[in-house]
């Protein structure tokens, strides 16, 4: 599903105008977007946690050269489904 299905899907969901349904998941993803960017975790009860997890720097090795190097510390993002979702998934 892509940001147009979605909108649209919105919009029959919601009974509302195609700009208001834009609008309104262009909110959620900025939102979402700049928490992970403060380094915060974004709760949805029923659906599961977004969060920005800190990396620590590790010392990794090229395979072909043997040589090891010094990866930097990172951000990355996690998704983390919640139990009542996953339970509706698996059955």
């Amino acid at each position: 599903m892509n940001t147009k299905e979605i909108t649209s899907e919105i919009r029959k969901r919601l009974q509302i105008d195609a700009e208001t349904a834009d609008a309104l998941f262009a909110s959620f993803t900025n939102c979402l977007k700049e928490e992970m960017l403060n380094g915060n975790s974004l709760s949805i009860p029923g659906f599961g946690i977004f969060e920005a997890r800190r990396k620590k720097e590790r010392i990794s090795i090229n395979p072909t050269t043997k040589q090891r190097l010094l990866s930097p510390p990172k951000q990355s993002l996690a998704f983390k489904v919640s139990a009542i979702l996953k339970d509706k998934f698996n059955n």
